[in-house]
């Protein structure tokens, strides 16, 4: 990583007024110490400052609320009841091929004493997303893009839809965190090996490095694995003359067939050997490859070229598209060297499957926002490639596209806002506020709500079913948000009963807890 994260101090000139140099300033800027080739970059730890302020303020409604979202109660009451270790949450996450998120939620969960406390596991899902900037950031500069450029499209991808999910939810938002850097990083990997003489010692430990970080990553979750191909990305659409040599390619390309090759047999392991707990569409494959087409053009597709419209418009997408498909092969002619188009334009078209391949090969068929970490990301890369291409089709300056995409990125952080604030945290705390509202704490009610809240004979424990929601909370398709979009925004977390179970058992928990503190030594 150290050629990604050394750095270099401008001179005369604070990192303030840096980041505000017009396009052409900061192409000239040079130091009497360093040759002019050398790419000057932001401290990294100012970098990561910097984002980390953004990004806080932005998603500041996911800290100014306490709630929690679906699995944060699950795996809450679980582990303040049974432990971290308990059946149940070590058979989810073999049964799903993601033993490495164990250790991490044992960590994260086994520390929280009640739901207020999930609030610090958002804190940390919102510094990886800063995090994850600063990476991306840098490479873009490392790849040719200006310090203007690479920072006004890092602020873009990054608040987008599943960048928002990842910060307003607790559980998927602090496993994120270390997930998707540590997929991006296995690219930067598979680069180094590329770099290095085949027979030698360095190259073996950076393959088998690679191949380690990116199986480590899918171990964790298979599709923000997938984050592994925005490098690929950043590197083919570089300004620069592009470097991607075949050996890199078929680094990254064999890394990613082992890591998916191992992941499978980690899955098929833990299905065998937790079988109870398998989720019935994520256990056998999918071969119908025009039914899956069909699902990836008209849900994640569209979805991602929908960038911050949680109402995904296919008009939009499709006017999208159009003005990617066209401004992206502008760009893409104008890129050295001219003679490698052909191999360019492959792997552009590539791309978008490798970032969903997971979704892609499974039988299950939901497009969530948490999907689209890799795939959002690629398509805003794709439209900033774009414009970039018009603009010189027309001859627009530089200084100009730079300044409205900086202007897009100040409405997309607004619109981030405004999602997790309308759509997640409000929304998720007045359904909490409802449930304390409505839960009388006498046995008879408790009773009538876990008959309710015990799964049918003809249902699972992870199933819906219709309860007497006036007694508890907001059902499946009742909304304490102006709409809901898959689980994650707006939604009711109780619309599971499941969850509903342990969202009960907590406010139990937090009734007794002050009886219990003040109480007597023989009455405990």
């Amino acid at each position: 990583m150290s050629r990604f994260l050394s750095c270099a101090h401008l001179r005369n000139s604070g990192f303030a007024a840096a980041y505000g140099k017009s396009v052409m300033q900061v192409d000239n800027l040079t130091t009497a110490k360093a040759p002019s080739s050398k790419i000057q970059k932001p401290h990294p730890l100012t970098t990561f400052a910097l984002f980390s302020a953004i990004f806080l303020v932005t998603y500041f409604p996911c800290f100014q609320n306490s709630y929690g979202l679906l699995d944060d109660y699950y795996l809450l009451f679980l582990t303040l009841t049974k432990g971290a270790w308990c059946p149940e949450i070590v058979g989810s996450m073999m049964s799903q091929g993601r033993p490495l998120n164990l250790p991490f939620i044992a960590a994260a969960f086994s520390s929280l004493h009640g739901i207020s406390d999930l609030v610090y596991l958002r804190l940390i899902a919102t510094l990886g997303i800063a995090l994850l900037a600063t990476l991306f950031f840098r490479h873009a500069m490392h790849v040719g893009w200006n310090r203007a450029q690479s920072f006004v499209l890092s602020l873009l991808v990054f608040s987008q839809l599943p960048f928002q999910v990842l910060a307003g939810w607790s559980l998927v938002g602090f496993l994120g965190a270390i997930r998707i850097p540590l997929a991006y990083v296995s690219f930067f990997l598979a680069k180094y090996a590329a770099e290095k003489p085949l027979k030698s010692p360095t190259f073996a430990a950076l393959y088998l490095a690679t191949v380690f970080a990116l199986t480590a990553s899918m171990a964790m979750h298979q599709t923000t694995a997938m984050f592994f191909w925005i490098g690929m990305a950043q590197d083919a659409l570089s300004p620069k003359k592009w470097d991607i040599s075949r050996r890199l390619v078929a680094i990254a390309f064999s890394a990613f067939g082992i890591a998916c090759t191992l992941e499978y047999a980690i899955c098929a392991w833990g299905k065998s050997a937790y079988s109870a707990y398998l989720l019935t569409d994520r256990d056998h494959l999918s071969f119908d490859v025009l039914e899956k087409i069909q699902w990836f053009i008209t849900e994640p597709l569209t979805n991602s070229l929908n960038f911050n419209n949680l109402a995904a418009s296919p008009l939009i997408a499709l006017a999208m598209a159009t003005t990617i498909a066209t401004g992206l092969f502008l760009f893409i002619k104008t890129l050295e060297p001219k003679e490698r188009l052909k191999e360019r334009v492959f792997l552009l078209l590539a791309l978008p499957v490798l970032c969903y391949t997971p979704n892609l090969i499974v039988a299950e068929s939901w497009a969530s926002y948490r999907t689209l970490y890799a795939l959002s990301a690629l398509m805003v890369l794709y439209f900033f490639c774009a414009i970039q291409g018009i603009s010189q089709k027309f001859a627009v300056s530089k200084n100009i596209v730079t300044g409205a995409l900086f202007a897009a990125a100040l409405v997309s952080l607004g619109c981030a806002n405004q999602n997790v604030a309308t759509y997640l945290a409000e929304p998720q705390s007045k359904e909490l506020a409802l449930l304390r509202y409505r839960l009388n704490l006498k046995q008879p009610l408790l009773n009538h709500l876990n008959e309710q809240l015990t799964p049918p004979a003809d249902k699972g424990p992870f199933d819906i079913w219709k309860y007497d929601s006036k007694m508890l909370a907001p059902s499946w398709y009742e909304f304490l948000a102006p709409a809901a979009y898959y689980d994650e925004f707006g939604r009711a977390s109780s619309a599971r009963p499941y969850v509903a179970k342990a969202m009960v058992g907590l406010l139990q928990m937090e009734t007794r807890r002050p009886v219990e503190k003040n109480a007597a030594p023989e009455d405990k």
